[in-house]
């Protein structure tokens, strides 16, 4: 038995949000900037769901933001009626719900079948799904009509009276849904919960710092966890030995105490007592047990190995708090996911049938290469011989976890306004011409660790002196009215070679982000050979060709307006005509833009002084063309880094204009 789907209604941020989880992997991974609603599905399951034995409390600030109209929309009508029972119709008919939506699929195995009984609607053999939900409902109308209008203060809202006392008046209800919805039916929760799911979190905040008292006792309370959970299960014997051992070791202690604090027990006898009572006999034994053992006085050492010059093995043992951070919080975590399987695998009777295990942003601490093998290396963490299915949801913000997930497990999380929308790049759309196009986008996420799923903003350019550039570009433009924010929102730079950037455009388009397409115009005569641009019939860019705005000749390209470079949330520049002149290359462009700075400032450039200065001889206007090429492309941008003051080329002016005022959704 597996889930399937997650869906969330009135939760947060989470307006109407529904999560596939992946089919093929353990693991599901949700990415997308901060905010995003990320941790609160997490949060929404452990809310709804709880553990076994305990109530869930959801305050009225996980009711959505825009659902909090309701309650005042109530209150108008309230004050507007003085009969009882419309008032009562009127708590009923427009209080809000909070809403989640499990959608389980089973096998024909006993231990399914049983755990599917309940939630089944139909008896149709080709349906293998069934589904669960549970409201967070208002449970007495009357009740909560009673305490509001017997409220101390007058003046205080529905809203308020309801920020402390929201699980007072709304409880969970469960119900069994049809498959397409349109049929529900109220459930006995009793045992169904804990038969169906398990839900464990491994939070964010996970306090793993040098303090040696505070992480000890987190980690020692793990290690006796697992003693209790897994050790004692699978080697009784071994817990015996070890328990006997205590007890021994307990009864010793009790006698030497006795010798050592009979001296003390004698005076505070002879300190006497109300009369007609005996002093007590003050008795000190020593209590040893495994619990105790492993909370103050288990710890872990470190055991590393050394070769000396002659060749000598040596070995070392180190206190925990000498390792990096990145390892404790590796082990806090596979100390956990241990820890849930035990609490698993020991339960006496029914297990249940799913077992999700969230973790929020494991890569805390650790260095890019453990982040690359973490997603690969916990499922085999999970593998278990029992009939429960361990799934994972895990959140993160690491670029290299990404890389190497691959692009079916991944859910993007983006949020516009009050709400979040989520995309499921296993549907990715892509040209049905173009079947290669997948396992690019693959190799180029892994290779390059993208970070565009977290990013605001998004620019492609074309090569690497472009990419090298920008960062100064960005910071001069943001002193100009009106595109200040653009240094305080999360830019993503790409370099992408050239004219590739069509290639990119399913992603693009599918995550939805501002993005700037910096390209060449890439002039060639009528034989297909790159030449100046006003000698060019076409353009050998595929991008302008293809894509944005899907010209090709020079002439449409350059009478294209702002408005011809748009599509949707994306604009493409590439060079314009400035002073006159118009450049193939970012490099002529930027001789166009900047022929006095160059003629002031040649002699403080490092590796292309010579080139640019026989340039200048020559008349600059007239060699730019040509000096474009000799100069080397990450050599003119290193020189330029360390030369500010020049002018920056007004089609990358105009792009980066228009990303700082392109609002984000």
């Amino acid at each position: 038995m597996r889930l399937e789907t997650i869906e969330i209604r009135n939760f947060r941020l989470l307006r109407r949000l529904e999560v596939d989880l992946a089919s093929d992997t353990t693991t599901t991974v949700l990415v997308g900037p901060n905010n995003s609603g990320k941790t609160s599905v997490m949060d929404a399951l452990r809310l709804f769901v709880g553990r076994a034995g305990k109530t869930p409390r959801i305050s009225f600030f996980d009711l959505s933001q825009i659902r909090h109209r309701d309650f005042r929309r109530i209150q108008n009508l309230l004050s507007s009626s003085s009969n009882v029972e419309e008032k009562l119709g009127y708590l009923k008919r427009f209080s809000p719900r909070m809403r989640l939506d499990l959608t389980f699929s089973y096998d024909q195995s006993p231990e399914d079948l049983i755990a599917a009984t309940r939630l089944l609607m139909d008896l149709n053999e080709r349906t293998n799904r069934v589904r669960l939900r549970i409201e967070i409902a208002l449970e007495s109308s009357k009740k909560l009509l009673d305490d509001f209008e017997e409220r101390p203060r007058e003046e205080q809202s529905l809203c308020e009276f309801l920020h402390n006392s929201f699980g007072d008046y709304f409880k969970r209800v469960f119900f069994k849904v049809s498959h397409d919805g349109r049929e529900v039916e109220t459930v006995d929760e009793v045992g169904l919960l804990n038969t169906l799911l398990r839900i464990d979190i491994v939070p964010a905040q996970r306090h793993v710092d040098d303090d040696e008292g505070s992480r000890s006792a987190k980690l020692s309370n793990l290690l006796y966890d697992h003693y209790e959970r897994f050790y004692r299960v699978d080697n009784g014997e071994g817990h015996r030995a070890i328990e006997d051992m205590l007890t021994e070791s307990s009864s010793e202690l009790t006698k030497r105490y006795s010798l050592a604090f009979s001296r003390l027990t004698k005076r505070l006898q002879s300190f006497g007592y109300p009369a007609g009572q005996t002093a007590p006999d003050l008795r000190v034994r020593a209590e040893i047990n495994a619990e105790t053992i492993y909370q103050d006085n288990a710890r872990i050492y470190y055991a590393s190995e050394q070769i000396d010059k002659e060749g000598v093995t040596e070995e070392f043992e180190l206190p925990e708090k000498y390792n990096g951070l990145g390892y404790k919080n590796l082990i806090y975590i596979v100390l956990q996911l241990e820890s849930f399987r035990a609490c698993v695998e020991t339960i006496v009777g029914e297990r249940p049938r799913v077992h999700i295990i969230a973790i929020e942003e494991p890569e805390a601490h650790l260095h890019p290469q453990m982040q690359a093998v973490f997603i690969g290396e916990i499922s085999k963490a999970l593998e278990s011989d029992g009939g429960t299915r361990a799934q994972v949801l895990l959140s993160t913000h690491s670029s290299h976890m990404i890389a190497h997930s691959g692009f079916e497990p991944i859910r993007y999380f983006r949020r516009h306004g009050r709400e979040v929308s989520i995309r499921d790049l296993s549907k990715l759309p892509l040209p049905v011409d173009e079947p290669e196009l997948l396992g690019f986008l693959r190799r180029y996420v892994r290779l390059t660790h993208c970070d565009l799923f977290f990013a605001d903003k998004a620019i492609f350019v074309e090569g690497q002196v472009e990419r090298l550039l920008l960062p100064m570009m960005i910071e001069e433009l943001a002193k100009v009215e009106g595109c200040e924010t653009l240094t305080s929102q999360y830019v993503s730079i790409s370099e992408v070679g050239g004219g590739h950037a069509h290639k990119f455009k399913p992603i693009i388009d599918f995550l939805g982000i501002p993005t700037l397409i910096i390209t060449d115009l890439d002039s060639v005569d009528g034989n297909g050979k790159k030449c100046p641009v006003a000698k060019g019939k076409g353009t050998s860019n595929a991008c302008l060709r293809n894509w944005i705005p899907k010209k090709g000749s020079i002439a449409e390209l350059m009478a294209c307006d702002a408005g011809a470079k748009i599509r949707g949330c994306i604009r493409v520049a590439y060079q314009v005509t400035q002073d006159g002149h118009c450049g193939r290359s970012f490099e002529e462009s930027f001789i166009y833009s900047n022929l006095a700075w160059l003629e002031d400032n040649y002699e403080k450039l490092s590796t292309t002084k010579a080139a640019v200065k026989k340039a200048i001889d020559g008349g600059l206007t007239d060699q730019a063309w040509g000096l474009s090429g000799k100069l080397g492309k990450v050599d003119f941008a290193l020189d330029l880094m360390v030369m500010p003051g020049w002018n920056i080329p007004l089609y990358i002016k105009e792009g980066l204009s228009w990303l700082a005022q392109h609002q984000v959704e």
